[in-house]
This record gives structure tokens, sequence and C-alpha cells, in this order.
């Protein structure tokens, strides 16, 4: 029973460490994986509408 309630104890200590371990591990997971995703994505979004604009203007310019 001294087993049992000893490894209880310790559990129940570290179960807020852990907690905060596991919420400390979301952020560096969101700004590895998550963000470069998105700044690309929205990257690639500029780019196209830029060169949708050039490639319009051009087509502009060359029917005047």
């Amino acid at each position: 029973m001294n087993d049992t309630k000893n490894i209880l104890l310790a559990w129940v200590s570290a179960g807020t460490t852990l907690l905060t371990t596991l919420g400390d591990g979301l952020m560096p997971l969101v700004s590895a994986v998550v963000l470069p995703i998105i700044f690309f994505a929205v990257g690639k979004t500029v780019d196209v509408l830029i060169q949708l604009y050039i490639n319009r203007k051009r087509r502009v310019k060359g029917d005047e």
C-alpha cells in the first residue's frame, strides 16, 4: 500500500509539469511546421496574383 501511495503521489506531483511540457510542446510545433506552410501559401498566392496582373497588363498593351 505504501508503494502504491508513493507512485500516485509522484504521478500527481509530476502531472502539472507534464501538462506544462505538453502545452509548451505545441508552440514549437506550430512555429516549426504550420507557420512556414502558411507563409509559403501566402507567398505563392501573392506571386500568382502578381503574375496574373502583369500578364493582363501586357495583353491590354498588346491590344492597343
